[in-house]
Order: C-alpha cells, then sequence, then structure tokens
C-alpha cells in the first residue's frame, strides 16, 4: 500500500529530531549550570578571604543553589524535549491509524458484493 501525508512524515521526523536534540542540551545545560555554580562558589569563597577552607559558606551555597537550579532546568527542558518527542510519534500514530483504517476498507470492499440500486 503507497504511504500518503509525506510532509506530516517529515514534520514528524523533525519534531522527533528537535525533542532528541532538546534532550541531550537538557543534560548538558543543567550539568553546565551545576559546574559554574560549584566553581562559581568556590571562587567566591577565596575572594572574601577564606583561603584555607575550601567548603566556605559561599562554596556551599553556590553547590546548593547549582544543584537545584541545575535540577529544576533538567526537569523543564527535559519534558520540552519528551514533549517534542511525543507530538512526533503522535503524528506517526495518527498516520498508521489512516493507514489501517484505509487498509481494512479496502479488504471490506473486496469481501462484500456490491449493494443493488433500484
Amino acid at each position: 500500500m503507497e504511504k500518503r501525508y509525506h510532509a506530516l512524515r517529515i514534520i514528524a521526523t523533525v519534531y522527533k529530531v528537535f525533542g532528541i536534540i532538546t534532550i541531550a542540551l537538557a543534560f548538558l545545560l543543567s550539568s553546565g549550570i551545576c559546574v559554574s555554580s560549584v566553581l562559581g562558589g568556590s571562587v567566591l569563597g577565596l575572594l572574601t578571604g577564606d583561603r584555607y577552607n575550601n567548603f566556605s559558606a559561599a562554596g556551599g551555597m553556590g553547590l546548593i543553589f547549582g544543584l537545584v537550579i541545575g535540577f529544576t532546568a533538567l526537569i523543564l527542558y527535559g519534558g520540552l524535549g519528551l514533549t517534542l518527542y511525543a507530538v512526533g510519534e503522535g503524528i506517526y500514530l495518527f498516520l498508521a491509524m489512516e493507514e489501517n483504517t484505509r487498509a481494512s476498507v479496502l479488504w471490506l470492499q473486496r469481501q462484500s458484493p456490491p449493494p443493488l440500486v433500484r
């Protein structure tokens, strides 16, 4: 059976690719936020004069804020990526439903005799 709606198939594939890219960027973004917050907090601790204690108050707050913001970014952008991927899969689902319905109609038309016309 021939494939129909080629543009919808391309759009669904684009959505799925954007979803995968968004999920990968979400992991990179969240890890970058965590690392930069921890390093920034450590540098701030050194600048305040606490040279002998690596885990100062500024470093500890940088770690906590970095983890909270990184986790929040991971949840938000990961959810966005999953939503984009799900939209692409939904379009493929509708296309498969259309193909199955068309195949069922063609099969039923071959099985039953034509109706009598009066």
